[in-house]
């Protein structure tokens, strides 16, 4: 199996707007990032926290890249432990860095850092180790985690709420809440994520500029992108995306 789902929640931003991020990318994956070896670093000893482990070790490697395990990533992690840990103190039906994915779980899968059902109210927990660009709950990231969790733990249960919170411990230390009613997920469900499936599947190759870019492996190669690059000023256009420094 795939080590990457072909629509991978953490992505989602991008090809639910632009499907051509997949079917024009020939089953391209964007590399790795020391950014992003050391998120995965952080996430493997907040687990380890969480599951028991007292004593993590003082080091940890990722894709051969070794990162020191010392007081500042563990007293960054502290934020993201406490908030799971007061959810286990409530549930015993919580998961952990847990596999989750919608239809046959082969196409939209990934890992939730944490999802608990608490009475009818489910709960998706996001890490963002990263000090980049703040991330907000109300994300297409965090809903698929919750329809995925939804239909990988629980497809029987009934759900009146669902609270999505992302920690982002090194930007800011308090977790931050978005609260939805699950009807409300589940017409997103129907509005916005299965008509964005469907146009991958239908092999869409309709290309669109937007912050996204960034990210897509396809970028020097996309129409789209290259007519805004040339017919606007890289100060006027304010889409976040540096179009002057690729």
């Amino acid at each position: 199996m795939a080590d990457h789902a072909a629509m991978s929640p953490s992505s989602a931003e991008m090809w639910m707007n632009c499907p051509a991020s997949i079917t024009r990318s020939a089953g391209r994956t964007r590399p790795s990032s020391r950014y992003a070896r050391e998120g995965t670093a952080a996430h493997s000893i907040a687990e380890m926290i969480i599951n028991g482990n007292l004593f993590p070790p003082d080091k940890i490697t990722v894709e051969g890249e070794t990162f020191v395990v010392g007081l500042p990533m563990l007293r960054a992690l502290n934020p993201y432990i406490h908030h799971v840990q007061s959810l286990q103190s409530l549930t015993d039906d919580i998961h952990i860095e847990a596999r989750v994915g919608m239809g046959n779980g082969t196409m939209v899968w990934g890992t939730a850092d944490c999802a608990a059902k608490v009475a009818n109210m489910l709960h998706i927990v996001d890490l963002k180790f990263g000090m980049g660009v703040p991330v907000l709950p109300n994300t297409a990231q965090l809903k698929i985690y919750a329809l995925s969790a939804i239909h990988t733990f629980w497809p029987f249960d009934r759900f009146r709420d669902v609270c999505l919170t992302v920690v982002q411990p090194r930007l800011n230390p308090v977790p931050l809440h978005h609260t939805m009613m699950a009807v409300d997920l589940a017409d997103w469900n129907d509005t916005h994520l299965i008509p964005a499936v469907r146009r991958v599947l239908d092999d869409d190759g309709t290309e669109k500029v937007g912050p996204w870019c960034r990210w897509c492996v396809r970028r020097d190669e996309c129409d789209a992108f290259a007519k805004r690059k040339s017919t606007q000023a890289a100060d006027t256009f304010d889409d976040g995306v540096d179009v002057l420094n690729p």
